[in-house]
């Protein structure tokens, strides 16, 4: 059975459902804090809104790749202080190590020679022998037409397992040196006016290992095997930019505007750091560990400022980015943000009218009953 309603209760009603849909409209404004919720609400607002959202999104993704990076050169960077500072404490050692007087066998000859002064010119004979030993293997050298020093050197050197070897000093003195801290034993056919000619004598000069150099050496060998270590932890997130590792980075969100990261094998070997020669028992030994060390030291600079250059600009980069994203955030909001405080007043309005309207329902609704009340 249907129900007859007046026309002003049909009105009334009208009016009560109009109210409630814009409450309704009006609170998902105040819930959402947004004017365009949807396309009905503003077409071109709500798709260039979503649009520079849909940016903003893809700029934000970005970051997460870029501040990965980041972490990525900072582990390298402080993966080359830690391995500078090794370098520092292994210099230290090789100063520690030359002012500890060398035990070793040595023998500095007394005749200033030059490379190409001839063994004839200083009166040997032809077929003359001169031997260099360390106790255990021995270095022959005879003489013949034309040999002169530089070969005598290229002979003790080139003897396979001597300890001794021979060079000139800076004043062109013969020096014969036992690398391991033994003996230096020089003998052969020539007589005592040849090899008085070359500098020397013939016998044994005594020399023992210099503790203090060993124990040196040692700690220089665990310096070094830590650069290692400290290069191979350097990495974060499966990606090492000592161990040679690269990183490709987008800096956009379409990908047309990218960097990439080169990383470089940092390792004792890679920085030419061998191990401790001859238990630094030579000051040559020595000498050769500190100018490797020097020359690691500058290559690890120049590694250092290379990821410094690429840091500053993906830091730029990154300043950029955030900045850019909090703008088109900020201009997708400008399109689409309600006024709250509008908003606000048009829901109590609305509640008012809504009072109102129920009101004047209850008061038509009374009479209609009083009219019908009088008919019957």
């Amino acid at each position: 059975m249907s129900v007859s309603l007046s026309a002003n209760t049909r009105a009334g009603l009208t009016v009560l459902r109009n109210v409630a849909d814009q409450m309704s409209t009006t609170q998902n404004r105040l819930v959402t804090g947004k004017a365009v919720n949807s396309p009905l609400d503003n077409v071109s607002k709500f798709f260039t809104a979503s649009s520079m959202d849909s940016r903003a999104a893809s700029i934000d993704a970005l970051m997460d790749n870029i501040n990965s990076a980041k972490s990525s050169m900072k582990a390298a960077s402080e993966g080359i202080k830690g391995i500078q500072g090794l370098i520092k404490e292994a210099r230290s050692l090789t100063s520690q190590a030359l002012t500890s007087s060398a035990t070793t066998g040595q023998v500095t000859g007394s005749t200033n020679l030059t490379n190409g002064t001839t063994f004839a010119s200083m009166g040997f004979e032809a077929a003359d022998t001169v031997t260099v030993s360390d106790g255990t293997t021995t270095a022959t050298f005879t003489t013949a037409a034309g040999t002169d020093v530089e070969d005598f050197i290229t002979a003790v050197n080139g003897t396979a397992n001597l300890n001794v070897k021979a060079s000139l000093d800076d004043s062109g003195k013969l020096k014969l040196e036992n690398v391991k801290g033994g003996n230096v034993v020089i003998g052969g056919a020539a007589d005592a006016d040849e090899l008085g000619a070359l500098g020397v004598a013939a016998g044994t000069t005594n020399g023992t290992a210099n503790a203090t150099r060993t124990s040196l050496a040692k700690q220089f060998d665990a310096l070094r095997s830590e650069i290692d270590r400290i290069a191979k932890d350097a990495g974060i997130n499966g990606t090492n930019l000592l161990a040679g590792d690269k990183i490709k980075l987008a800096l956009n969100e379409n990908g047309s505007s990218s960097t990439t990261i080169e990383g470089t094998a940092v390792s004792a070997s890679s920085l030419n750091i061998e191990e401790a020669a001859d238990s630094w028992q030579s000051d040559t030994a020595v000498n050769d560990a500190l100018s490797s060390l020097i020359d690691a030291a500058d290559s690890l600079q120049a590694t250092a400022a290379s990821f410094s250059s690429n840091k500053s600009i993906i830091d730029a980069r990154a300043d950029f980015n955030a900045s850019l994203s909090d703008i088109l955030k900020a201009g997708s909001s400008d399109l689409t943000a309600a006024d709250m405080d509008q908003e606000a007043a048009n829901l109590m309005a609305l509640q008012t009218r809504q009072q109102m309207a129920t009101t004047s329902l209850s008061i038509m609704r009374s009479a209609e009953t009083t009219a019908l009340s009088l008919l019957r």
